[in-house]
């Protein structure tokens, strides 16, 4: 573990780390970080909601107050290129933490719940550099030199499944100077999955149906940390992570043939997946508030993942007569560094902003194949083989944020990148873009507010579709493909927020995107399938969020909504019809009823989540993949010990996935040749929590 902690990519947060320990007196004498983000807040008018108004739902961090604030939709951020693009709308003491694995949803579980002074929400442009242009954004505002912690533990069972545990804590204290946070997350769960899988021709002939037994068990742990305090004239902030993941599944298939679901079995498939996965990451980040206001920030953030997946699998005839035998290895190890400065104003109507960044990326992939006959006579060989990927990308952007009245806000920016992508003895390419965006927010009342947004991104690319891939389950084999570039997308949005009374509000977004270099799955002129950039594509669609208060029927009673409505259209290059994009769901929604009972300790609530359909399209086949609706319930409170207690139950009904597969020869521009429908089905899951604070 040593080893991998002192990897390249956080050499340079090491140094600028151990500069701050061997240097803790302060330089000078600034305004808080906190204080300035609240003025400039107030500027614009914001939204203050103190403890008393999450009492009712007896949160234990930051994170379950800000998913209680009023018509707010959490945003943690995008996978994106760098640092700046990844910027979600929740601000802690006015400015986003350094970090990307893990990112903020970890950080505000790192702040317990009495930590916690007020929450500014503020619609309408923030600070440019800090929200990235979010047109509604959440600041939690922290208590200084105040100890106090979050303890939770988790017990959890799904059917007959092994009952096992989760254990979380989190801990905010002042060492030496230093504001610090920590956390440690911690989960063990044991699952399984039962499926039928009916295979038919063309003309609905059933030809086979083979039932399936997946067993799954998953081990995680994280040990998470932040550390501020004032230095070298401003504010030193430190943040910090390890985790480790393991998931384990045996999937067992039994071909019945046309016989019943407990009749003999014509032959059988074994595979045992491992996936083992190690991370680390350390970010510094320095800022200093001048007295007029302006704003010096310097970012260093290095990351570190390790992924290793094995499938060992088996085939075989009922008398146990072998058929085949294979091995399958992948091994991944990611290192991303990044360095970024900007200097921008952060108080008065017109807040500028310029900065620079600059990235290097490299991932080394492995993979290495072993199959062999009955007879143990190799089919097929691919000794190990690795691929290495390299980008070197620079940033110059600048944003500007204009209070033009106490109803009108404008934000606008630009940004130019170079990158240089080159795979080791392969090709190298070099790619210039241009990313503009604008937005516009218009306050028509203290309950109404409107929103308009145009911006251009650059996607972030998977170095591993650089190298081959193999899926052991599915019987799929990927090329790699070293001629890759980021796709590119033009969104047009436009919002509207409207809040009435205390708890409720209604959020409605409406957007369009134009997305070029769209990555698709393809025949590469090797005749292997892989991912290239093959065209332009279409989306469009409607996110909606409303909080209803429902006390006009039931005192303390609260109607949660999510409604997504999506479309897309992309012109398939191999059937030559027009189809939504790969990896898409079309629509979704999701209801959350929940009951503060008054005058009282107790609360409960029910969760209902929606059928909807995944599309993924390969070059033979077609996939349909589709959860059908399930129902949560739960009751919780504080009644007992001054702790709170909850009782889920979740997948009520028992959770029903379909699985369809549609299958072409001899790709999907010829004729359809077969389906595999696999109707899965998992458990009722029980899980019990008991948390505290202290």
């Amino acid at each position: 573990m040593r080893g991998r902690l002192t990897s390249p990519a956080l050499s340079p947060v090491l140094a600028l780390f151990s500069l701050a320990l061997i240097t803790p007196e302060v330089f000078g004498q600034t305004a808080t970080e906190a204080a300035t983000a609240s003025s400039s807040a107030a500027e614009a008018g914001s939204e203050n909601y103190t403890a008393s108004f999450f009492a009712q739902y007896t949160p234990q961090n930051a994170y379950d107050m800000v998913q209680r604030l009023p018509g707010f939709m959490f945003d943690e951020g995008e996978s994106a290129r760098g640092f700046g693009g990844t910027a979600g709308n929740v601000l802690i003491d006015g400015a986003r933490p350094t970090s990307k694995s893990g990112g903020l949803v970890e950080a505000l579980r790192r702040i317990p719940a009495a930590q916690v002074d007020r929450i500014e929400l503020q619609r309408g442009a923030f600070a440019a550099g800090e929200a990235a242009g979010q047109s509604v954004v959440a600041n939690v505002i922290r208590f200084k030199d105040k100890s106090s912690g979050t303890w939770a533990l988790e017990m959890r069972r799904v059917g007959n499944n092994k009952i096992l545990p989760m254990v979380d804590a989190t801990f905010t204290t002042n060492i030496g100077g230093w504001d610090t946070s920590f956390q440690l997350d911690t989960f063990l769960l044991s699952t399984n999955r039962d499926a039928v899988i009916s295979k038919r021709e063309t003309n609905g002939t059933l030809t086979s149906r083979t039932t399936e037994d997946r067993q799954e068990e998953e081990r995680f742990g994280a040990l998470s940390f932040d550390a501020g305090r004032n230095a070298f004239g401003g504010r030193l902030q430190l943040n910090g992570r390890l985790k480790f993941f393991r998931w384990a599944g045996d999937t067992k298939r039994r071909n019945r043939g046309l016989g019943a679901l407990d009749g003999p079995v014509i032959d059988r498939f074994d595979n045992r997946h491992v996936e083992e996965e190690y991370g680390g990451e350390l970010g510094a980040d320095w800022s200093r508030t001048y007295a007029s206001g302006w704003k010096w920030r310097l970012i260093g953030l290095g990351t570190y993942e390790q992924e290793t997946n094995t499938d060992n699998f088996n085939f075989n005839m009922p008398a146990r007569t072998l058929l085949e035998l294979g091995n399958i290895r992948e091994v991944e190890k990611e290192t991303e560094t990044i360095l970024r400065t900007t200097f921008g104003q952060t108080t008065g109507s017109l807040k500028p902003e310029f900065g620079v960044e600059g990235a290097f990326n490299r991932l080394d992939t492995s993979i290495e194949i072993a199959i062999e006959d009955g007879a143990g006579t190799p089919t097929e060989v691919l000794p190990e083989d690795t691929v290495r990927v390299q980008e070197v990308r620079a940033e110059a952007f600048g944003n500007l944020v204009w209070q033009a009245s106490s109803k009108l806000t404008a934000d606008a920016g630009i940004k130019a990148e170079v990158s240089r992508i080159a795979t080791r003895g392969g090709n190298a390419q070099t790619f210039k873009f241009l990313k503009p965006s604008a937005g516009l927010t218009y306050t028509v009342s203290d309950q109404l507010r409107l929103g308009l947004k145009a911006e251009r991104s650059v996607g972030q690319l998977d170095f591993s579709d650089f190298a081959a891939s193999a899926d052991a389950i599915d019987d799929r084999v990927f090329a790699g493909n070293p001629d890759l570039r980021p796709d590119r997308t033009d969104r047009l949005e436009a919002k509207i927020d409207y809040t009435f009374g205390e708890r409720g509000a209604i959020s409605t977004t409406l957007f369009y995107e134009w997305k070029d270099d769209v990555l698709e799955r393809t025949i590469l002129e090797s005749g292997g399938e892989a991912l290239a950039n093959i065209g332009s594509a279409k989306r469009w669609g409607l996110n909606a969020n409303a909080n209803l208060p429902l006390d006009f029927i039931l005192k303390g009673g609260l109607l949660e909504v999510d409604v997504y409505l999506k479309e897309s259209d992309f012109l398939d290059p191999i059937s030559n019809k027009s189809r939504r994009v790969h990896d898409f769901v079309p629509s979704e929604f999701y209801i959350d009823f929940r009951h503060d009972i008054p005058n009282s300790n107790w609360a409960w609530g029910l969760e209902y989540n929606s059928t909807h359909n995944w599309h993924g399209y390969f070059i033979d086949e077609f996939e349909e993949f589709s959860p059908k609706a399930n129902y949560n319930a739960f009751v919780e409170t504080t009644q007992f010990f001054g702790v709170k207690t909850t009782l889920l139950f979740y997948d009520i009904t028992g959770g029903e996935y379909n699985r369809m597969r549609h299958f072409y020869g001899p790709n999907r521009g010829g004729d359809k040749v077969g389906t595999a429908l696999s109707e899965r089905r998992r458990d009722m899951g029980i899980k019990f929590v008991i948390s505290g604070q202290f």
